[in-house]
């Protein structure tokens, strides 16, 4: 009788913990957090589908409070709504991606930015390791992001989160008038680990100059080379760019840090003219580039006929990268070339559950906007999915 109190208690006590790890990772509802500097006594949130235009508003409860701020809690389902707002006192904040790669945004008088929930106070101006890789006698600088408690010898290795444009994407040269237009990509990796415990380094490429040169591939007769003529500079282009990063910077960042090599954890983010770079480079090199996140891309660069063609060699399956793909609307942003893009890679048979797009029919190509929505390529980097965008995709 005691072996088999025993038996049963043993097995009540591991199909509770096999219940508790499903419930937490299958959980659709996200604890999201609001601190105010601007002191207001009240604040709500609420949750919205971007494409559906569903919405839900949810009063916030005060969870802490100093002198100067008071931070708010609530909660949202992530498989419903994958944007939000704040509504603290009479002011409406900006609308900002919510998923469970978001730890909270912060107010102050000036700036709506976020931040890791559990921080005193939030330094956006990050510290570097700042290295100059070489490739055919052409100098880049890199800017290498690190956690707190990062330990180069874990057995725990970290992913790799690549930005391009890190001059403006990171604030990753201090300019530090710059940081309220600026996607403040560290600390919104900072949140992610903060918020699902997946750890990660970033690398951030300066691509300030000669940026329209590097940045745009050779596969065809580009919207610039017809108007500018030759598309390269000093022998550098967007090929040649392709292959230094693939080549050179991820060699050199999985030798020197305790990164993950594979392609899951390793992803590649840009925008605009970087946007297209980084999509160039990951359906060239899918092996490397598990996920990318495509900012306002410039696929105008090219006509359609090129990017058919270009296309139309490449092999796609199951294990092919999750494209993330965010656009405003024409005239304001790259669209109608982005949902193009994406149309046509359905057509080609690109699988579905890799493929998202994002469309705001108020954006405007705004690094603040990229911000805003920055944690949804972090969350197709870490889950593979991004349901409210994609519930319509499923097979």
């Amino acid at each position: 009788m005691k072996r088999l109190t025993a038996f049963i208690l043993s097995a009540a006590i591991i199909a509770s913990l096999f219940c508790a790890c499903g419930t937490a990772e299958d959980s659709k509802t996200h604890t999201v957090y609001f601190r105010d500097y601007t002191k207001s006594k009240t604040a709500s949130a609420t949750f919205f589908n971007s494409k559906s235009g569903k919405k839900k508003e949810v009063k916030m409860k005060p969870v802490e409070k100093d002198k100067n701020s008071t931070t708010f809690s609530c909660e949202g389902d992530t498989s419903l709504y994958n944007m939000a707002y704040i509504t603290c006192g009479k002011e409406k904040t900006g609308e900002f991606a919510f998923n469970k790669c978001v730890s909270g945004w912060q107010k102050t008088e000036d700036n709506f930015l976020p931040y890791t929930y559990g921080e005193k106070e939030t330094n956006y101006f990050a510290k570097f390791d700042k290295k100059t890789l070489k490739y055919k006698g052409y100098e880049k600088d890199i800017y290498i992001w690190k956690p707190d408690d990062y330990d180069a010898k874990s057995s725990e290795k970290y992913a790799t989160v690549y930005v391009l444009d890190a001059q403006f994407m990171t604030t990753a040269k201090e300019e530090k008038d710059t940081v309220g237009g600026c996607p403040v990509v560290p600390e919104q990796v900072k949140a992610m680990t903060q918020a699902t415990g997946k750890k990660a380094i970033m690398v951030g490429v300066d691509n300030s100059f000669p940026r329209d040169y590097e940045l745009v591939p050779k596969i065809g007769v580009s919207a610039d080379e017809k108007r500018f003529g030759k598309a390269e500079y000093f022998g550098m282009n967007g090929t040649e760019f392709s292959d230094f990063a693939a080549k050179v910077l991820v060699p050199y960042i999985q030798k020197n840090y305790n990164v993950e090599t594979n392609a899951e954890n390793t992803s590649l983010a840009g925008a605009s003219l970087s946007g297209l770079s980084a999509f160039y480079i990951t359906t060239e090199h899918p092996e490397i580039f598990g996920t990318l996140g495509a900012f306002s891309p410039s696929f105008w660069e090219f006509d359609d006929a090129t990017w058919e063609k270009y296309l139309k060699k490449k092999s796609f399956d199951e294990n092919s990268p999750f494209l993330y793909f965010y656009t405003g609307a024409a005239r304001a942003d790259t669209d109608p070339y982005v949902t193009n893009m994406y149309n046509r890679l359905k057509k080609l048979g690109y699988p579905k559950e890799k493929l998202a797009l994002h469309f705001n029919e108020k954006g405007e190509h705004s690094a603040v906007l990229w911000r805003s929505v920055f944690s949804e390529f972090l969350n197709a980097m870490v889950f593979q999915r991004l349901e409210p965008l994609q519930n319509d995709e499923k097979k």
